[in-house]
């Protein structure tokens, strides 16, 4: 397995809204998802909420304890998981942040099935061999939260058997975790991410090729992040564009609903192994139409009653078929800027 570095990153030197894409790094093949920043239509409702998101973080976090002592023997899959979110709760709370905890759900279905699939091909990166995309693989596995995505893995585009009931060499789990975690900036996405107060859970996807004669496995390993701070309405997986999409849902506290945006992307072919490893950067698509409430620059005002939302809206970027990407935003604990709390896709053709 070759190894390869590559280094690059994003920042914003202006706060209309931060919006959230993916940038890969590799360092033995690892990806992550930072921010930057794109400007709504019309005027955004950020001056009121803003101040609140700052306010509402001081909770009380758990201190930075005592390092970890590593596990003696080789891990399951369940253990590599139980581990991994112990180390990265032990680097929240070493900068005075809360836990997360295991999402066995959604977010761990699609970080397993990415994990398999770039531990199966040899390469790394947000796209999958089927031309999926973190929030895709995560929609279709049932979520309907914002996930953000860190991948580790090799990059050597051989093809390998996967070990059906691995065991993991604790040491591979930390240094994956160690790699993230001790970036420096600039090229410090990973941590960042690691790092984002609002995050409350983590799903975790491990998979490892069976070991062979000459090779000793390596795992490939995913982080998804998930923002859990609302409920939403379900939403058609397929749909024919210009009809009408029906957006509902409710933003919980310490979350103030913002806004509705819908973006768009050509259809999902499958992509070849060695164009995946040359993939640097994965932008979650920019919002071809925001919709915001009452009193805001919108084409169709959100309806808003408390903390529940509503609107209708073409499912239509000029009649074109493609992956249509449902995205809710809000301002949450840790930033000042709006963010996406809900990320969804459907199919339009």
């Amino acid at each position: 397995m070759h190894r390869r570095e590559e280094d690059n990153n994003h920042s914003c030197s202006s706060r209309p809204v931060c919006y959230l894409f993916c940038v890969r790094r590799l360092v033995l093949g690892l990806a992550v998802t930072i921010t930057a920043c794109v400007h709504p239509t019309g005027s955004s409702p950020k001056a009121a909420q803003t101040s609140q998101a700052a306010s509402e973080d001081a909770v009380a976090s758990p201190k930075a304890g005592a390092p970890l002592q590593s596990p003696a023997g080789k891990l399951t899959v369940a253990q590599a998981r139980k581990y991994m979110l112990d180390l990265v709760n032990r680097d929240r709370a070493s900068m005075g942040l809360a836990p997360v905890v295991l999402d066995d759900g959604p977010a761990q279905h699609a970080g397993q099935a990415h994990a398999e699939d770039m531990a199966k091909y040899g390469y790394l990166g947000h796209w999958g061999t089927d031309g999926s995309v973190p929030e895709q693989r995560y929609t279709e596995a049932g979520g309907s939260d914002m996930v953000m995505e860190n991948a580790s893995c090799f990059t050597d585009e051989q093809k390998r058997s996967l070990d059906g009931d691995p065991r993991i060499d604790p040491k591979q789990v930390e240094q994956t975790e160690a790699m993230f975690f001790n970036e420096k900036p600039p090229h410090d996405g990973h941590r960042k991410n690691i790092l984002k107060p609002f995050h409350k859970r983590v799903g975790i996807g491990v998979a490892q090729p069976v070991p062979t004669a000459t090779e000793i496995p390596v795992p490939c390993i995913s982080q998804e992040f998930i923002d859990d701070y609302g409920s939403y309405g379900s939403v058609p997986a397929k749909m024919r564009p210009g009809d009408t999409l029906h957006v509902e849902g409710s933003v919980a506290s310490p979350a103030t609903f913002a806004g509705v945006g819908l973006a768009r992307v050509d259809p999902p072919k499958p992509i070849a192994v060695d164009d995946l490893n040359q993939r640097r950067s994965y932008p979650i698509p920019q919002p071809f139409q925001m919709y915001w409430p009452p009193g805001y620059e919108t084409p169709i005002p959100v309806k808003v009653a408390g903390n529940r939302f509503s609107i209708d809206v073409p499912l239509s970027d000029g009649g074109k078929s493609g992956l249509y990407e449902l995205s809710v935003w809000a301002t949450v604990p840790g930033t000042k800027d709006l963010v996406m709390v809900s990320l969804r896709t459907i199919k339009a053709k």
